[in-house]
């Protein structure tokens, strides 16, 4: 009979894995955190038993209202800075902004990613992708060289009104072609929102958003292109093991895996991230 230990190999990744959409603790009140240290304690330790060596993270304040003011975002980002100084070595910050506020959320920009070395830009579910909000942030993200995740979902019951669909991802990318794109929510989008985006090659999508669900991760790689399918697990929302099972138990070669896992991550992070090709 296996050993715990022995159980435990078999179930991580054959690489280091980079996870490109975590949430700090804080910002779901089930989880009683008391500091940003204890956050950053018990996010690491979490990601390290499941073979997930760096994360993305990004907060969205934690009242997560839909609309955050300018002060909320800044406060979300103080938050996520704080937890990189703590572990630099593991923790790579975005920036979130509003596109209710395009002129505020550009300075918010260059003071997160420009002063302080933040990796990415974050949107939520404040404005839909085709508001023209959108544009001064995208083109900053561009001018920057930094990555910008938008969250996108397509729901049975209808999204929330600020809240994009995949056609919207598309839309945006359409207007800025220079801009990298992580759409983020692979399963959430659904096989209708990988042709959405199936022509726009400048938009990647990750693999958070639900369990593990037979063949979508293989859709993707073969719709998309195995460099424009992340791992994400939008952590804590989704436990890091669960969600790297859908590529670890995807029918994909370990060459693929790998790609997905760390390499296309490392490709589209600024250089100042510290993260190169494996």
């Amino acid at each position: 009979m296996a050993t715990l230990g022995e159980l435990r190999a078999r179930v991580l990744p054959p690489c280091p894995a980079l996870d490109v959409h975590v949430h700090p603790l804080s910002c779901f009140s089930p989880y009683r955190i008391e500091s940003v240290e204890q956050d950053v304690k018990c996010l690491r330790e979490a990601a390290q038993r499941s073979g997930v060596t760096k994360i993305c993270v990004f907060s969205l304040h934690p009242t997560c209202p839909r609309e955050p003011t300018v002060a909320q975002c800044q406060e979300a980002n103080d938050y996520v800075l704080r937890m990189r100084d703590l572990a630099p070595d593991f923790f790579l910050p975005f920036c979130y902004v509003n596109p209710m506020y395009p002129g505020e959320s550009v300075v918010e920009i260059r003071r997160c990613v420009g002063e302080e070395g933040m990796v990415g830009v974050k949107l939520w579910v404040s404005r839909r992708a085709t508001d023209p909000g959108l544009d001064p942030i995208v083109g900053e993200s561009v001018a920057q060289d930094v990555p910008i995740l938008q969250h996108a979902w397509r729901k049975t019951t209808g999204n929330l009104e600020g809240e994009s669909t995949p056609g919207d991802v598309a839309h945006l990318a359409r207007r800025h072609p220079r801009a990298r794109i992580i759409m983020a929510h692979l399963n959430g989008c659904n096989p209708r929102g990988i042709e959405d985006v199936a022509d726009c090659p400048n938009i990647f999508i990750d693999t958070s958003g639900g369990d593990p669900e037979r063949g979508v991760v293989e859709l993707a790689v073969a719709r998309l292109g195995a460099r424009r399918v992340l791992y994400g697990s939008d952590a804590p929302i989704r436990h890091f093991g669960v969600s790297l099972a859908k590529v670890l138990g995807a029918e994909l070669s370990d060459l693929v895996r790998r790609e997905l896992l760390w390499n296309n991550a490392a490709r589209l992070l600024p250089a100042r991230a510290g993260v190169g090709v494996i």
